[in-house]
């Protein structure tokens, strides 16, 4: 070799490693798990904006029903009282059920409709009063078997 060439030898360096690797950008693997984590999250928020709908509802119709309780007097104003406890088991019928025909339910039907929803160990039997009480003077019902099917309706189905 000439003198060049030994010199440009002399100038190169022994075998070094590498530094460590950076953090950024991360290896795929960890893009998968950041977009499951981000899907997960996702899921779990929607899941919660849900349930917490669903909580104001209920708590809403519940408060429909007090108010009914407390502006119609079932003794003194039956027909109001009726009428007031069946709007509130239609709007939630109507809620809970939108591709069914219960909004066009009427009379035995209707009372068939809600008593069927209803668990078995609920007497449902009140609820004949739904479909007789507005056509008679004075109607004879519990106010009280009537509001317990109404509190069970809304928390199954508001």
């Amino acid at each position: 070799m000439d003198a060049d060439g030994s010199s440009l030898l002399d100038q190169l360096q022994g075998i070094h490693t590498a530094g460590p690797p950076g953090w950024w950008p991360p290896a795929p693997g960890w893009w998968v798990l950041a977009l499951l984590l981000l899907l997960i999250l996702a899921f779990a928020g929607r899941k919660l904006l849900g349930w917490r709908a669903v909580q104001r509802r209920r708590k809403s119709w519940m408060q429909a029903l007090e108010t009914i309780r407390r502006e119609h007097d079932p003794v003194q104003q039956p027909h109001e009282y009726l009428a007031g406890i069946n709007r509130l088991f239609r709007a939630v019928a109507v809620r809970a059920f939108p591709g069914t025909a219960c909004a066009r339910l009427q009379g035995r039907e209707w009372v068939g409709f809600i008593a069927s929803l209803l668990p078995e160990q609920h007497q449902a039997d009140g609820l004949a009063v739904l479909a007789s009480g507005p056509y008679q003077e004075l109607p004879g019902f519990d106010a009280q078997e009537l509001e317990a099917s109404a509190k069970i309706w809304v928390s199954l189905y508001g």
